[in-house]
C-alpha cells in the first residue's frame, strides 16, 4: 500500500458522506479514490480538459508577476477593499 497525499481532504470527505447518503452504505476513501482512477481511465478527454484548466507557472509569467508589483509598491493599500471572490477576502483583509 502507498500514501497519497490530497491537497483537497475535505472535498473527499464531503464526497465520501453523499456517496454514502446516495447508496445506503458507508465505503472508504481508498473505494472512492479506485472509483476515481476507472472514472478517469473511462473519461480520459474531461480529465485532460481539467487537467489542461490548472495554470503553469513558467519563467515569462514570474517575470510578469514580479513586474507588476514593482509598479504597485507605490500605490497606497485600501483597508476597505472588497473583493469578489470570498477567497480573496480572505487572503487579503485582516
Amino acid at each position: 500500500m502507498s500514501i497519497v497525499k490530497i491537497q483537497n481532504k475535505k472535498a473527499l470527505e464531503q464526497l465520501q458522506a453523499r456517496l454514502t447518503l446516495r447508496i445506503g452504505r458507508k465505503t472508504t476513501q481508498q473505494e472512492i479514490l479506485d472509483y476515481c482512477v476507472m472514472l478517469a481511465n473511462q473519461n480520459l478527454d474531461k480529465l485532460v480538459e481539467l487537467a489542461t484548466q490548472t495554470p503553469v507557472l513558467n519563467q515569462e509569467k514570474v517575470k510578469k508577476i514580479l513586474d507588476r508589483i514593482k509598479n504597485l509598491k507605490n500605490e497606497t493599500y485600501d483597508e476597505s477593499a472588497k473583493f469578489e471572490n470570498s477567497e480573496d477576502n480572505d487572503i487579503y483583509l485582516p
